[in-house]
């Protein structure tokens, strides 16, 4: 069964109008396929999609509620659905190649498949953690992160898991982590939340904690050759780059600065209590080789931004509530004119980048859209919930 995706017939200039074109269609239950009875069905389409993956023009994944994932081998041009075996949304997949990946979801699951993700098996089950998300750095390496700071480790494909923790984090209560991203099979950088960013280089036996002064909540991160970059709440946009002498010390000194004043306070704590004050000892932080250093970049945007992806020429794709844009070193270039969403809350929840400069985005309602890189131009559409546009491929598809 060969159920092709229909094309528009018509490029559009603008992202906003193909994402309006999809939001505006009508949002049905799909039909029961393959001799399968409607009853056995918990749902065909997600109602909203989160993670989006591309390994290469041709191979990519999108995932979302109810455990569901979409795959494409022919550039979009036809689609599988899969169920994974769970039921919980999934947050994020990571595949280093076309055969081999992993998923996480809001219920704890570490998922992986080595068939292109036709069938997947259950590494792991951390109950009551909501894990966001998961990145590896080839076959055997890799991190997955979640709410309560929590981050689990591997070196052998996900046959074991290690839990670790992060080393300076200041805040009474323990940060959610929102996403990972693997630079090789030893450094890692994570953000999360109240502006937590942390790096490691050795595998994540220290993940220190990087000074920001923006407290913005920051969703997600991608890789670039000079760090990372990130974005989050509030038209969040921030590069993480590897920090200068002149940047070390000033850090530094502004770190200095705080512990002096939490000892006056402490004294004249003391002094007003009519007690002797006993210096409290503060074991110094670990010394690292490299430090990461963050800058805000003016997004032009007080929407969410939930997502970026690295490109091929090293820019990035960032996409949001109301919002896709470019950013480019420290500007920051919107691709949808905000008068295009008519609707009070439109977003887009995740995004990938394909080697060639395609642009896939998927979000609200089950939709996908394709895009280019340099032209600018969107003639692709997709609403995952219409009737016969995905071949089923697993033989149940959830649970009642």
């Amino acid at each position: 069964m060969e159920d092709k995706i229909s094309k528009t017939g018509k490029v559009l200039p603008y992202f906003g109008g193909m994402i309006l074109s999809l939001i505006m269609a009508t949002m049905v239950l799909a039909e029961g396929q393959q001799g399968l009875e409607e009853k056995e069905f918990h749902r065909f389409w997600p109602d909203n999609l989160y993670a989006v993956e591309f390994i290469n023009d041709k191979t990519g994944f999108i995932a979302g509620y109810s455990g569901s994932l979409f795959r494409t081998q022919d550039g979009g041009e036809s689609w599988d659905g899969i169920y994974l075996g769970v039921n919980e949304l999934i947050r994020h997949v990571s595949f280093v190649d076309e055969k081999t990946g992993w998923a996480v979801g809001h219920q704890g699951s570490i998922l992986h498949t080595s068939d292109s993700g036709t069938t997947w098996e259950t590494q792991k089950k951390d109950e009551g953690i909501y894990l966001r998300d998961i990145s590896f750095a080839d076959k055997n390496n890799g991190w997955a992160v979640g709410h309560a700071a929590k981050i689990w480790h591997t070196s052998d494909g996900g046959k074991n898991w290690e839990s670790q923790s992060l080393t300076g984090f200041g805040g009474r209560d323990l940060p959610r982590l929102h996403s990972v991203v693997a630079k090789d099979a030893n450094s890692a950088i994570l953000v999360g939340e109240f502006g937590v960013v942390a790096h490691t280089e050795n595998a994540g036996k220290l993940w220190m904690v990087s000074y920001n002064p923006h407290k913005n909540t920051i969703l997600s991160v991608a890789k670039n050759d000079q760090g990372a970059v990130a974005v989050g709440l509030d038209g969040g946009v921030f590069n993480i780059t590897i920090a200068s002498d002149e940047q070390r010390a000033e850090v530094k000194a502004i770190e200095e600065e705080r512990l002096a004043k939490i000892e006056a306070k402490a004294i004249k704590k003391a002094k007003r209590r009519k007690k002797v004050y006993v210096p409290k000892v503060i074991e110094p932080l670990p010394e690292t080789e490299i430090d990461y250093y963050i800058t805000k970049i003016d997004s032009g945007t007080k929407e969410h931004i939930y997502d970026v992806s690295e490109t091929p020429n090293g820019d990035a794709i960032a996409v949001g509530a109301h919002t896709v844009v470019k950013i480019s070193a420290d500007t920051v270039t919107p691709l949808t004119p905000m008068n295009d969403f008519p609707l009070p809350f439109v977003w887009v929840g995740g995004v990938s980048v394909t080697p060639s400069g395609d642009i896939w985005a998927a979000g609200i309602r089950g939709m996908i859209v394709k895009g280019q890189l340099e032209k600018k131009e969107y003639g692709m559409a997709l609403n995952i919930a219409a009737p016969g546009k995905v071949k089923l491929v697993s033989n149940r598809w959830g649970e009642k």
